[in-house]
């Protein structure tokens, strides 16, 4: 059973998973996804070919919804039992946010292993509350041990974010650049927030447009589905509200401009490439923070304030562009951090766990 939504951000590594355990086992394995209405995971699990069970689950806000949470608590507890008992489910993966929490207390009222994946520095609530009761815990950084508590230290296993398969065969740059219609000698930046946008970022553009205009580069602008930027845009710049074929427009730039999701971060470490990291302030647990902090340190990335991007974006673009070196210096240090084996490794884990 895995329980991973919300976001792509928690369902996209937990799919990976689930990727690696079928082709481990020759397709032995069955998936029980557990999710909510309305989310991602309601659209992109049955088209995937998994089954998906809905519960009834809100996220901890402010409002008179949240006196609701605790039946809606138990209610969803008492359903992920049920659904390990009839499924004869054999462990549970839970990805984090507080779709995680019903089936992890299932998990473990049941007797089942009980595997947490955390993709930020610092966990969330629910996998904090989760962690006594796992079997593993499944860390993209090795700096998330500092969040853990030394007896929980040996559950841990700093395998790295899951990625997509696409991501891990990521193009050439002389076949991305071509694919794309872009001359070998011009170089290119790659601007995105996410499928929703980021409007600090898509503001930040916005309000650049001659300058960007003007920097004799190439602009690939994923606004988002949020975002509609109404006047013409010149002839470098290029628009778009989603791209599937994320890594060859990785391959194909010099630069990215981003959020500091924890999927984000992985894919630009396996991509190799230099970024300005933008960390969404309204994170809850600040986690997007702490996660372009990880890059900066190591030298691999900038980070930029949210309220800071629109001021900053024309020195940051001029100065690091023009420094060939320092983009290379900072592509081998985002690289340095990859792990592109997450996914299996992870894999091999559960199976290790339930004695495939």
């Amino acid at each position: 059973m895995i329980a991973a939504g919300g976001t792509g951000g928690h369902l996209f590594p937990a799919v990976a998973v689930a990727e690696q355990l079928s082709l481990l086992t020759n397709d032995m394995c069955e998936f029980h996804f557990v999710g909510t209405e309305g989310k991602i995971e309601s659209r992109v699990v049955p088209q995937l070919g998994y089954s998906l069970h809905k519960i009834k689950l809100g996220g901890l806000t402010k409002s008179i919804k949240a006196l609701l949470l605790p039946t809606q608590i138990i209610g969803a507890v008492a359903k992920c039992r049920s659904i390990i008992s009839q499924n004869d489910i054999k462990a549970v993966v839970a990805a984090g946010a507080y779709l995680s929490y019903p089936p992890g207390v299932a998990a473990a009222m049941e007797k089942v292993p009980l595997v947490l994946m955390e993709s930020n520095v610092n966990p969330g609530k629910s996998i904090r509350m989760l962690a006594n009761r796992a079997s593993r815990i499944i860390t993209a950084f090795e700096e998330s041990r500092g969040y853990f508590s030394d007896k929980l230290q040996s559950k841990l296993r700093p395998f790295g974010n899951p990625v997509r398969g696409s991501i891990l065969n990521i193009p050439a740059k002389q076949a991305a650049k071509s694919s794309l219609n872009i001359p070998l000698d011009k170089k290119a930046i790659f601007i995105f927030g996410g499928s929703l946008g980021a409007r600090s970022i898509n503001n930040a553009v916005a309000s650049n447009i001659d300058f960007l205009a003007n920097s004799g580069h190439y602009i690939f602008w994923q606004t988002g589905r949020n975002f509609l930027y109404d006047k013409e845009l010149p002839s470098n710049i290029r628009s778009m509200q989603f791209i599937d074929d994320m890594a060859t427009y990785y391959a194909a730039s010099e630069l990215i401009i981003a959020r500091s999701g924890a999927t984000t971060v992985a894919e630009i470490c396996i991509a190799g490439k230099p970024s300005l990291l933008v960390p969404l302030p309204s994170a809850s647990n600040n986690e997007q923070l702490h996660n372009a902090k990880v890059l900066e340190n190591k030298n691999a990335a900038i980070t930029v304030l949210d309220n800071e991007i629109g001021n900053a974006l024309p020195k940051l673009i001029s100065e690091l562009i023009a420094d060939e070196s320092r983009l290379e210096q900072m592509g081998d240090a985002a690289k340095s951090l990859a792990k592109p084996n997450a996914a299996k490794q992870t894999a091999i884990e559960i199976l290790e766990l339930i004695n495939f």
